[in-house]
Protein backbone atom coordinates (compact mmCIF):
# COMPACT_ATOMS: atom_id res chain seq x y z
CA UNK A 1 0.00 0.00 0.00
CA UNK A 2 1.39 3.97 -0.45
CA UNK A 3 1.15 6.74 1.91
CA UNK A 4 0.39 9.81 0.22
CA UNK A 5 2.96 11.97 1.77
CA UNK A 6 0.38 14.59 1.28
CA UNK A 7 -1.85 12.80 3.73
CA UNK A 8 -1.22 13.27 7.50
CA UNK A 9 -2.55 10.00 9.68
CA UNK A 10 -3.63 10.34 13.17
CA UNK A 11 -2.27 8.02 15.12
CA UNK A 12 -2.37 6.59 18.89
CA UNK A 13 0.31 5.49 20.55
CA UNK A 14 -0.01 2.00 22.82
CA UNK A 15 0.58 4.60 25.95
CA UNK A 16 -2.47 6.81 24.39
CA UNK A 17 -0.52 9.45 23.41
CA UNK A 18 -1.72 11.01 19.94
CA UNK A 19 0.37 11.87 17.48
CA UNK A 20 0.04 13.19 14.25
CA UNK A 21 2.47 11.70 11.32
CA UNK A 22 2.95 13.53 8.03
CA UNK A 23 5.54 14.22 5.58
CA UNK A 24 8.39 17.58 6.15
CA UNK A 25 7.59 20.26 5.09
CA UNK A 26 10.34 23.27 5.10
CA UNK A 27 8.43 25.14 7.58
CA UNK A 28 9.56 22.43 10.06
CA UNK A 29 13.09 24.23 10.74
CA UNK A 30 11.98 25.40 13.76
CA UNK A 31 10.45 22.35 15.02
CA UNK A 32 13.45 20.29 13.78
CA UNK A 33 15.98 23.06 15.75
CA UNK A 34 14.06 23.00 18.79
CA UNK A 35 14.01 18.62 18.39
CA UNK A 36 17.02 19.16 18.72
CA UNK A 37 17.09 21.50 21.86
CA UNK A 38 14.95 18.63 23.70
CA UNK A 39 17.98 16.00 22.97
CA UNK A 40 20.50 14.79 25.21
CA UNK A 41 24.23 15.08 24.39
CA UNK A 42 24.22 11.74 24.01
CA UNK A 43 21.15 11.23 21.68
CA UNK A 44 22.69 13.66 19.64
CA UNK A 45 26.02 11.86 19.21
CA UNK A 46 24.25 8.91 18.29
CA UNK A 47 22.21 10.62 15.84
CA UNK A 48 24.48 13.15 14.44
CA UNK A 49 27.88 12.23 15.52
CA UNK A 50 28.45 15.16 17.50
CA UNK A 51 27.01 16.63 20.67
CA UNK A 52 26.35 19.90 18.79
CA UNK A 53 23.43 21.25 20.76
CA UNK A 54 22.28 23.06 17.07
CA UNK A 55 21.41 22.72 13.52
CA UNK A 56 23.63 24.75 11.10
CA UNK A 57 20.89 27.01 8.11
CA UNK A 58 22.56 24.29 5.62
CA UNK A 59 21.59 21.26 7.78
CA UNK A 60 18.09 22.59 8.37
CA UNK A 61 17.76 23.48 4.50
CA UNK A 62 18.86 20.16 3.65
CA UNK A 63 16.35 18.17 6.73
CA UNK A 64 13.74 20.34 5.63
CA UNK A 65 13.42 20.35 2.00
CA UNK A 66 12.97 16.97 0.55
CA UNK A 67 11.29 15.90 -2.46
CA UNK A 68 9.62 12.65 -0.96
CA UNK A 69 11.53 10.03 -3.43
CA UNK A 70 15.18 10.24 -3.43
CA UNK A 71 14.92 12.23 0.13
CA UNK A 72 12.21 10.92 2.04
CA UNK A 73 11.31 12.10 5.68
CA UNK A 74 8.30 12.34 7.66
CA UNK A 75 7.22 13.51 11.14
CA UNK A 76 5.82 12.89 14.52
CA UNK A 77 4.55 15.49 15.98
CA UNK A 78 2.51 16.32 18.99
CA UNK A 79 -1.56 16.11 18.75
CA UNK A 80 -2.12 17.55 22.14
CA UNK A 81 -0.34 20.87 21.39
CA UNK A 82 -1.77 23.41 19.68
CA UNK A 83 1.50 24.43 18.48
CA UNK A 84 2.29 20.91 17.13
CA UNK A 85 5.80 20.56 17.93
CA UNK A 86 7.89 17.87 16.94
CA UNK A 87 8.40 14.50 18.28
CA UNK A 88 10.75 12.54 16.14
CA UNK A 89 11.87 12.57 12.48
CA UNK A 90 12.13 9.92 10.32
CA UNK A 91 13.49 10.01 6.64
CA UNK A 92 15.84 7.90 4.22
CA UNK A 93 17.96 9.17 1.57
CA UNK A 94 18.46 7.12 -1.71
CA UNK A 95 22.61 6.54 -1.74
CA UNK A 96 23.97 7.68 -4.83
CA UNK A 97 25.68 4.88 -7.30
CA UNK A 98 23.00 2.33 -4.83
CA UNK A 99 19.56 3.39 -6.43
CA UNK A 100 18.03 0.38 -4.48
CA UNK A 101 19.78 1.47 -1.08
CA UNK A 102 18.10 4.19 1.33
CA UNK A 103 20.35 5.77 4.12
CA UNK A 104 17.91 5.78 7.14
CA UNK A 105 17.51 8.08 10.19
CA UNK A 106 15.87 7.75 13.09
CA UNK A 107 15.69 10.25 15.76
CA UNK A 108 12.83 10.56 18.94
CA UNK A 109 13.19 13.26 21.70
CA UNK A 110 14.30 12.03 24.99
CA UNK A 111 10.88 12.50 26.50
CA UNK A 112 9.10 10.00 24.14
CA UNK A 113 11.91 7.36 23.49
CA UNK A 114 10.96 4.13 24.73
CA UNK A 115 7.73 4.85 23.75
CA UNK A 116 7.34 3.13 20.50
CA UNK A 117 7.54 5.95 18.28
CA UNK A 118 10.98 5.13 16.88
CA UNK A 119 8.99 1.68 15.71
CA UNK A 120 6.09 3.24 14.14
CA UNK A 121 8.34 5.47 12.15
CA UNK A 122 10.45 2.79 11.08
CA UNK A 123 7.65 0.59 10.42
CA UNK A 124 6.35 3.86 8.43
CA UNK A 125 9.63 4.36 6.33
CA UNK A 126 9.85 0.27 5.50
CA UNK A 127 6.45 0.45 3.94
CA UNK A 128 6.76 3.91 2.19
CA UNK A 129 10.56 2.44 1.03
CA UNK A 130 8.73 -0.41 -0.89
CA UNK A 131 7.20 2.02 -3.22
CA UNK A 132 10.00 4.24 -4.21
CA UNK A 133 12.18 1.19 -5.21
CA UNK A 134 13.85 0.65 -2.20
CA UNK A 135 14.76 -2.92 -1.64
CA UNK A 136 17.35 -2.18 1.78
CA UNK A 137 17.57 -0.19 4.19
CA UNK A 138 20.80 1.53 5.54
CA UNK A 139 21.72 2.25 8.81
CA UNK A 140 25.01 3.68 10.20
CA UNK A 141 25.04 3.44 13.81
CA UNK A 142 27.79 4.05 15.80
CA UNK A 143 29.44 1.41 18.21
CA UNK A 144 28.32 2.53 21.52
CA UNK A 145 24.57 2.90 20.41
CA UNK A 146 24.06 -1.06 21.56
CA UNK A 147 20.56 -0.56 21.81
CA UNK A 148 19.91 0.30 18.02
CA UNK A 149 22.52 -2.31 16.92
CA UNK A 150 20.78 -4.59 18.68
CA UNK A 151 17.50 -4.14 17.72
CA UNK A 152 18.39 -3.46 13.68
CA UNK A 153 20.19 -6.81 14.09
CA UNK A 154 16.94 -8.56 15.17
CA UNK A 155 14.71 -7.16 12.63
CA UNK A 156 17.03 -9.40 10.07
CA UNK A 157 19.96 -6.52 9.50
CA UNK A 158 23.20 -7.50 9.02
CA UNK A 159 26.42 -5.71 7.70
CA UNK A 160 29.92 -5.19 9.03
CA UNK A 161 32.35 -2.41 11.41
CA UNK A 162 34.50 0.12 10.67
CA UNK A 163 36.29 2.28 12.84
CA UNK A 164 33.59 2.14 15.13
CA UNK A 165 30.62 2.62 13.05
CA UNK A 166 28.26 -0.30 11.86
CA UNK A 167 26.92 -0.19 8.37
CA UNK A 168 23.68 -2.44 8.58
CA UNK A 169 21.43 -3.55 5.54
CA UNK A 170 17.96 -4.36 6.28
CA UNK A 171 16.24 -5.74 3.50
CA UNK A 172 12.71 -4.36 2.60
CA UNK A 173 10.86 -7.51 2.19
CA UNK A 174 7.17 -7.15 0.06
CA UNK A 175 6.16 -9.94 2.38
CA UNK A 176 5.87 -8.53 5.91
CA UNK A 177 6.07 -12.99 6.67
CA UNK A 178 9.62 -12.83 5.37
CA UNK A 179 10.58 -10.49 8.76
CA UNK A 180 12.38 -12.60 11.71
CA UNK A 181 10.13 -14.81 13.76
CA UNK A 182 11.80 -12.48 16.84
CA UNK A 183 9.91 -11.04 18.96
CA UNK A 184 11.49 -7.47 17.87
CA UNK A 185 10.03 -8.98 14.49
CA UNK A 186 6.18 -9.79 15.11
CA UNK A 187 6.53 -6.09 17.22
CA UNK A 188 7.80 -4.72 13.74
CA UNK A 189 5.06 -6.36 11.96
CA UNK A 190 2.22 -5.38 14.39
CA UNK A 191 3.66 -1.77 14.00
CA UNK A 192 3.50 -1.77 9.92
CA UNK A 193 -0.45 -3.34 10.55
CA UNK A 194 -1.22 -0.04 12.69
CA UNK A 195 0.26 2.44 10.68
CA UNK A 196 -1.57 0.57 7.75
CA UNK A 197 -4.66 0.89 9.37
CA UNK A 198 -4.22 4.12 10.59
CA UNK A 199 -3.82 5.24 7.21
CA UNK A 200 -6.79 3.39 5.46
CA UNK A 201 -8.48 5.53 8.86
CA UNK A 202 -7.46 8.80 7.81
CA UNK A 203 -8.47 8.03 4.06
CA UNK A 204 -11.88 7.09 4.90
CA UNK A 205 -12.16 10.38 7.18
CA UNK A 206 -11.25 12.81 3.69
CA UNK A 207 -13.64 10.96 1.84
Amino acid sequence: MQLDPKQPIQFTLQDGTHVLLRSVLPEDRVRMQNGMAALSPGARYFRFFTSAAQLSDQQLRYFSEVDQHDHVAWVALDSSDPQHPGLGVARFIRIKGEPTVGEIAITVIDAFQRRGLGTILLALLYLVAGTHGIQTLRAVVVGENTTMLKWLRNLGATGSCERGEYRLNLPVHRDPACLPQTPSGEKFKHAMEAVQTAFRRSDTART
